[in-house]
């Protein structure tokens, strides 16, 4: 069954793809794009684009007008900043995308939030799921996480909307990464693993990843549920980046720093960023994330929407470095 679906942030890297695959599936498709955002990642596609702000929600009605399902995922994603700068976007922003999305009678939003709401203790996650305490309260970017879907929720048991939550695995990636892959690359002399790099995760290659979203909108089962979308492969960070190495063609990286040494190194770089107000180059979470395992499976989503990657680690990482080398090529 076709579908009339609206992509907010569609035109950004996760987004792009989302759009793609909707377009395979043969449902019209509508982004909703940001005011001097790229449209490059929508080249090729026939996706209707109307440019708004969430921020500004008189411009989110000819949007949502005549759309049955709504994918949320433009969002301020970052590891560090304001509280309020993230509540104001992903909180904000969400509660204006579904109180536009009620007053058109759009059936479905579904939001795109982020493991990171779960917190990343001592132990970290070695085999976590979707119903594990959304407590990582400290952090800005999950905190306004966890409010939005709250907010999602709380409109879904009011029977104002169906409201679907998709967290992707802890790394997702693939081409039209300029956020986190594209940097990644181009600091590689600089990476250090954290305590060997031995730390587990799980990561979703993005065309996987957007296959599972365009799922949690399409099957009628999925409506209040919570997916993790992940690929489902145990691996280490360092041989994730020894993989990563090999696709390139590049040395295989042996530096390593002890976790505590990270820790103290992350605490100062983030202290002396607020003194000079400018963005840290390294922070405690990204040590956390680095140091301790964090690995959710994806077996509520094959149960309720029969999801299953379909793109394996070698082959996604073939073709994000084959994108990659283009990318360079223009830079």
């Amino acid at each position: 069954m076709k579908l009339k679906v609206l992509v907010t942030g569609g035109n950004g890297f996760i987004g792009s793809h989302v759009v793609r695959r909707l377009e395979s599936a043969g449902h019209p498709v509508r982004v909703l794009a940001q005011d001097g955002t790229s449209l490059e990642p929508l080249d090729g596609l026939e996706a209707e684009v109307v440019r708004g702000d969430l921020m500004v929600p008189p411009s989110l009605e000819s949007a949502v007008d005549g759309v049955e399902v709504i994918f949320h995922l433009a969002a301020l994603a970052r590891d560090y900043g304001p509280a309020q700068d993230f509540l104001r976007v992903n909180l904000g922003g969400t509660q204006a995308i579904i109180d536009a999305a009620v007053a058109a009678g759009v059936r479905r939003v579904v939001l795109v939030s982020s493991v990171a709401v779960h917190r990343l203790d001592k132990g970290g996650i070695p085999d976590g799921h979707e119903d594990l305490p959304r407590n990582n309260l400290s952090m800005p970017y999950a905190l306004s996480k966890i409010r939005a879907e709250d907010a999602l929720l709380k409109a879904h048991t009011r029977d104002r909307i169906e409201g679907v939550i998709v967290r992707p695995g802890l790394f997702p990636f693939g081409p039209q990464d300029r956020t986190s892959f594209l940097p990644l690359v181009q600091n590689l002399g600089a990476y250090r693993h954290v305590s060997g790099g031995l730390a587990v995760i799980c990561y979703s290659y993005v065309e996987n990843l957007a296959h599972g979203i365009a799922l949690a909108g399409e099957t009628s089962e999925a409506a209040g549920g919570t997916y993790v979308i992940s690929d489902g492969v145990k691996i280490t960070w360092k041989a994730m980046m020894d993989r990563i190495c090999d696709a390139l063609g590049v040395p295989l990286i042996r530096r390593s720093v002890p976790f505590p040494l990270a820790w103290t190194a992350a605490a100062l770089v983030e202290s002396a960023s607020r003194l000079l107000e400018h963005p840290p180059l390294l922070t405690r979470y990204r040590v956390k994330v680095a140091g301790r395992d964090c690995y959710f499976g994806y077996e509520r989503a094959r149960r309720d929407l029969r999801y299953e990657p379909e793109v394996t680690l070698d082959e996604g990482l073939r073709r994000t470095v084959e994108w990659l080398r283009k990318e360079l090529k223009k830079t």
